[in-house]
C-alpha cells in the first residue's frame, strides 16, 4: 500500500522525494516557460521540464507592507533571460508552482499561484519579487469613461 504524500514527508527518511515545478506565463512570453527545480530535466503530464535550480527567500514580516517573497533562479544558457526580456509594460507575470512526488509526476499535490514583479537579471541568475501588492493596487476599471474613450455614452 502507497503511503499518502503528507504523511511520506512528514517522515525522518522519505526515500521517494517530492519534485518542485515553476510554469511562468507572461501574454510576451512565445510560450510558458516549464522549470523544474532539479539539476535533470522531468516530464509530468505530458509536459517536459527543464531541470534549472531555483529557490525561494520567505517574505519578511513588516508593518505597513506586503508581503514580498523573492525568487531566483539559474541563468546559465537555459534562455531564461531571453522571454524574461520580452516582457511588455503593463503584463502580469505568473508564476504557477506545482509540488509533485517523484514516483508519481502526473499527481499535483500542491499549487500555487504567485504574481510576479520587478525582474531583474544578472549574468548567473534571474530574480523576481512575488506578491499580491502590484495587483492590489490597480485600479477596478481598465478603461476610463469619457468623451475620448466611450463617445457614444455622453
Amino acid at each position: 500500500m502507497k503511503e499518502d504524500f503528507r504523511t511520506r514527508n512528514q517522515r525522518v527518511t522519505d526515500d521517494v522525494g517530492h519534485v518542485e515545478l515553476l510554469e511562468v506565463m507572461n501574454p510576451s512570453f512565445s510560450e510558458s516557460m516549464h522549470i523544474c527545480n532539479d539539476v535533470q530535466d522531468f516530464v509530468s503530464r505530458g509536459i517536459s521540464y527543464i531541470g534549472l535550480p531555483f529557490g525561494f527567500t520567505l517574505p519578511d514580516d513588516v508593518s505597513g507592507q506586503a508581503p514580498r517573497m523573492r525568487l531566483s533562479m539559474d541563468n546559465v544558457g537555459r534562455g531564461v533571460s531571453d522571454e524574461l526580456e520580452r516582457r511588455q509594460p503593463g503584463t502580469t507575470t505568473m508564476a504557477k508552482l506545482i509540488i509533485v512526488p517523484r514516483d508519481q509526476p502526473d499527481v499535483r499535490q500542491h499549487v500555487y499561484w504567485l504574481p510576479m514583479s520587478s525582474v531583474s537579471i544578472s549574468g548567473a541568475s534571474a530574480q523576481a519579487t512575488c506578491s499580491v501588492d502590484e495587483l492590489m493596487r490597480r485600479a477596478a476599471c481598465m478603461q476610463i469613461a469619457n468623451p475620448h474613450t466611450l463617445p457614444g455614452i455622453f
